[in-house]
């Protein structure tokens, strides 16, 4: 009888009850785990047994993903500017963002679509930048994306923690949000920390859509051929054969006591179809762009019709703009804070462009006479310190206001001329060389006249070959002395 061989060992029951406790323990962790998860409270993902990560099935149609594309260019196009930027600092950003700029743009997006995204940065310590003779270096990205969000379960206040099926710890961490992850959410809540999927929105019609395309494929293999219908007194399997051949060949020889006869369907039912997937293709672009107009006018159209429905598309890509501008705002922090620079300021969109109506208004206040500071252009129009320019208040022109005061005038007089007229004549710059009487001739000129006419007329003889505007202005000169003098002698008396 052979002998058992001692030397094979068996496993002893204290390693096989150590094991099972493991097991045991790694089991009821994972259920608690189940039980004290923040559950999913969106409604369409509950009832429909989807997980919002498998929400991405929905770009595989051609309208969603016409529709998503739409705004996914409008957002990717929209300008970006740093402020300050006049800096070395704002230049090694502005590069790194137009790097990585639709992976931002898009990966934060995203949480449009399915709630939330998580946007992880790999960063480059040996970066450098060139600056004609200057090189620069610097802590830049790496590498910069979106991770799979399932990954990830945001918490209602703030954390964002990791699995620990998808790390090296193998436990659930804390996610540095400062430096490494960036969270983007749609419209979070207390209760409902992953935000609004849109896509979950969509998820129905896109079933509806799916299953009505299957039908009308088999719909139309039934009934896109007629049927044949064969009638014949020398044996039905020949006559089935006979018309088996004909669909395949479309041709069929029988003998004069058999018949063959074609039923079609008159009612083929392209209308029902055709309107039930044109109101699907309506909900879907009513869900993502909030308007019709996409590839059709809807049975007509007009400009006024096409300014409202993009009047519609850019509210829609503001507020993605709005939605993802602090996650943008935290990733240029980060570039910052890593590199020790200052802290920039990210605008997204030209949300600060001119506005026509507010322009308008403004040039007519200043018309009324309102002067308007430079802190209300910075103030309204987004400028900054050193677009606009101080003006300094011209000091006024001191003009003779004295005339209307004295007793008489001798300019009023004798011209006859209204205070705007005189003013125009005293600022006329369109003349020539003036030959004028210096003032010792036009004092002797005033002594030897007793009157304006006298003055005149003295002047007359003085300068005889003047001309009209030389002896004009001589005149007006001696008129002017003389009210003085007048007026003065006058008041001494």
């Amino acid at each position: 009888m052979a002998k058992k061989d001692k030397s094979k060992k068996t496993n002893s029951p204290q390693s096989s009850a150590t094991g099972g406790y493991l097991y045991t323990q790694q089991a009821e962790q994972a259920f608690i785990k189940f039980l004290t998860r923040m559950p999913d409270i969106d409604e369409v993902l509950r009832k429909a047994g989807v997980s919002r990560n498998r929400l991405s099935i929905l770009m595989y149609d051609d309208e969603i993903y016409q529709c998503v594309e739409k705004r996914q260019d409008k957002l990717e196009s929209s300008p970006f500017r740093l402020e300050p930027n006049d800096s070395t600092a704002s230049k090694i950003l502005a590069d790194e963002l137009r790097k990585w700029w639709s992976e931002l743009v898009l990966g934060a997006q995203n949480a449009r679509w399915y709630g939330y995204s998580v946007i992880e940065a790999v960063y480059d310590q040996t970066a450098t930048h060139f600056e004609g003779a200057i090189i620069t270096p610097y802590v830049g990205w790496k590498w910069v994306g979106v991770k799979p969000m399932q990954w990830f379960e945001p918490k209602n206040d703030g954390r964002l923690i990791l699995g620990q099926n998808y790390n090296d710890q193998r436990r659930d961490i804390e996610c540095d949000q400062k430096l490494k992850y960036f969270l983007t959410q749609c419209k979070p809540s207390y209760e409902n920390p992953y935000g609004e999927a849109l896509f979950s929105r969509l998820y129905w019609l896109h079933f509806f859509k799916n299953g009505t395309h299957k039908m009308w494929a088999k719909y139309v293999e039934r009934f896109g051929n007629p049927l044949l219908v064969g009638k014949t007194a020398h044996g039905v399997e020949a006559m089935l054969k006979a018309l088996l051949n004909a669909h395949a060949q479309s041709v069929l020889s029988i003998n004069s006591a058999d018949s063959v006869e074609a039923i079609s369907n008159s009612q083929n039912g392209s209308g029902a179809f055709e309107s039930f997937d044109k109101k699907i293709e309506r909900s879907i672009q009513k869900v993502i762009l909030g308007q019709t107009l996409t590839s059709s006018t809807d049975g007509g159209g007009s400009r006024a019709l096409g300014e409202v429905h993009l009047e519609v598309q850019n509210n829609k890509v503001n507020a993605d703009i709005r939605m993802i501008t602090s996650t943008m705002q935290a990733l240029v922090d980060a570039l910052c804070y890593i590199n020790g620079w200052d802290r920039h300021k990210i605008i997204i969109g030209d949300e600060k462009s001119l506005n026509i109506d507010k322009a308008g208004r403004d040039e007519k206040i200043k018309n009324a006479g309102a002067n308007l500071t430079s802190q209300y252009f910075l103030r309204e129009y987004g400028l900054q310190e050193g677009d606009v320019a101080d003006t300094p208040q011209a000091l006024p022109v001191k003009q003779f206001r004295a005339l209307p005061n004295s007793s008489f005038s001798f300019a009023a007089d004798v011209r006859k001329l209204s205070p705007h007229q005189k003013e125009v004549e005293e600022l006329t710059d369109a003349q020539g060389t003036l030959n004028l009487l210096n003032q010792n001739q036009i004092v002797e000129l005033i002594k030897q006249s007793e009157s304006p006419e006298a003055l005149a007329f003295n002047l007359q003889k003085l300068i005889p070959n003047a001309s009209k505007t030389e002896f004009t202005a001589n005149l007006e000169r001696a008129l002017y002395a003389g009210d003085v003098l007048g007026y003065v002698l006058s008041s001494g008396g």
